[in-house]
């Protein structure tokens, strides 16, 4: 009997959901993501048909990929056979599932090891002979009913599903959606030589985080009608919705996220590190291309892998999660400053846009040209300000003039100054459609 370690991998994921029109996009979203969904399901079962009744241990299934175990009779030429059979019967689909595989090493980890770096040279073969025919899978089910996280999406009265211009309509402020996207850092890294139990034990984990977990977190917040999950599972998930459903259910997650981390550090003794995730979100209108959207928030998304993982990049700026964190307090501040405590909408703008609040003098900060009288003068911007607001708004002005100067003076555990216009631009959307001048 041969012992073999299998992955499948699919790729194209994202150009394939994505690259559909703005008109009825929720309903043929849902269609295209579903199918990614069962597919790499399908496929593990065709391999399941395959074997027979040989005996296949199932490793992990999830966000596009598997990994199996299995003791079979079937030499490596029948394997070849088989796999590439498999890979053919895709070759112009605009999803193509890569195989890769190899027999069981001395260790699991070694296995691991192997398999993956042989699905690496597999997908770089795959690019340079790749075809540039690609004809479109028009075989999908119009059945979007199911149970489980990827079958929710916001539903009319009826049970229909509704479409993004009308979630939007139920969101707060500005009538904008939002897209989260989020990744668990360096997998490969976490799943590195741990054992096949932990590594079933970290994957089923992770796996019903982004399942039930997350479902449940909607569920809690009572936030199902705005919230529309595009897919989720594995080691990630793309979330649309409400904006500002959204920019708060994203802290929400890496809260739930955290614990289920230290949970994990205590029953994984192989586990040595913090299992960590980042996030890319965007904000766009209802009727914005969706292709465009999911480009935007996959480079938002990059970008907090690039500048340093376990960070979540919004309006074009990567934040640790505790900064995003004060983004969000600040902007409830400020919202209730004008909406509740009577002050001017000027006080946004005074923050986003003045002078000495905005993109260009965190630059010049950056760049050691920042002149410091003029961060003092800031408080020449407060002689408007209601009386009884003025010892919050000067202590909040006084917070975000000393993090200009630590950014000038490049202090060590400065606070990041970027974090008050992030927030005034965020309560501008929140108080659009009021009328408080």
């Amino acid at each position: 009997m041969n012992k073999y370690i299998v992955k499948g991998d699919l790729s194209g994921i994202q150009n394939f959901i994505f690259d559909i029109k703005s008109k009825g996009a929720a309903r043929e979203l849902k269609k295209r993501s579903l199918y990614v969904t069962n597919l790499a399901k399908e496929l593990f079962a065709k391999d399941l048909e395959f074997f027979g009744k040989d005996n296949v241990e199932e490793i992990y299934i999830g966000g596009g990929n598997y990994f199996y175990e299995i003791e079979t009779d079937k030499d490596e030429d029948e394997l070849n056979k088989y796999f590439s059979q498999r890979s053919h019967e895709f070759l112009l689909n605009e999803i193509y599932p890569h195989y890769a595989w190899g027999k069981s090493g001395q260790t699991f980890k070694e296995s691991m090891t192997q398999v993956n770096l042989e699905m690496l040279r597999v997908k770089q073969q795959r690019l340079i002979s790749n075809s540039p025919f690609k004809k479109s899978i028009s075989s999908l089910s119009d059945n979007i009913d199911g149970v489980g996280i990827n079958f929710h999406y916001p539903k009319d009265e009826k049970g229909n599903i509704l479409d993004f211009d009308k979630i939007a309509l139920k969101g707060k402020g500005d009538h904008k959606l939002a897209a989260l996207k989020l990744d668990v850092d360096q997998l490969g890294n976490v799943f590195r030589n741990q054992t096949k139990s932990d590594y079933s034990l970290l994957s089923n984990e992770l796996g019903d985080f982004f399942d039930q977990k997350l479902l449940e977190l909607i569920q809690k917040n009572q936030i199902t009608d705005e919230v529309y999950v595009v897919f989720s599972g594995g080691d990630d998930c793309f979330l649309i919705g409400t904006w500002h459903t959204i920019i708060n259910m994203a802290l929400l997650i890496k809260k739930e996220f955290d614990s289920l981390n230290d949970e994990l550090r205590k029953n994984v003794k192989t586990l040595n590190q913090n299992i960590t995730f980042s996030a890319g979100i965007t904000i766009f209108p209802p009727k914005y291309p969706l292709k465009q959207m999911a480009d935007e928030v996959e480079d938002y998304l990059s970008q907090a892998k690039t500048e340093g993982r376990n960070k979540i990049t919004i309006l074009g700026h990567s934040l640790t999660w505790n900064e995003y964190d004060k983004v969000l307090k600040i902007k409830n501040q400020l919202y209730d400053l004008v909406m509740k405590k009577g002050e001017s909408k000027a006080l946004i703008q005074r923050i986003k846009s003045s002078k000495i609040g905005y993109e260009a003098l965190q630059n010049r900060a950056v760049n050691g040209k920042l002149e410091l009288p003029k961060v003092w003068n800031l408080k020449y911007y407060l002689r408007n300000i209601k009386k009884d607001n003025s010892k919050e708004v000067e202590e909040l002005f006084d917070t975000y003039s000393k993090s200009l100067i630590d950014a000038f003076m490049s202090k060590e555990n400065a606070t990041n100054p970027m974090i008050y216009p992030i927030a005034a631009r965020l309560t501008e959307l929140l108080i659009k459609n009021n009328n408080n001048e």
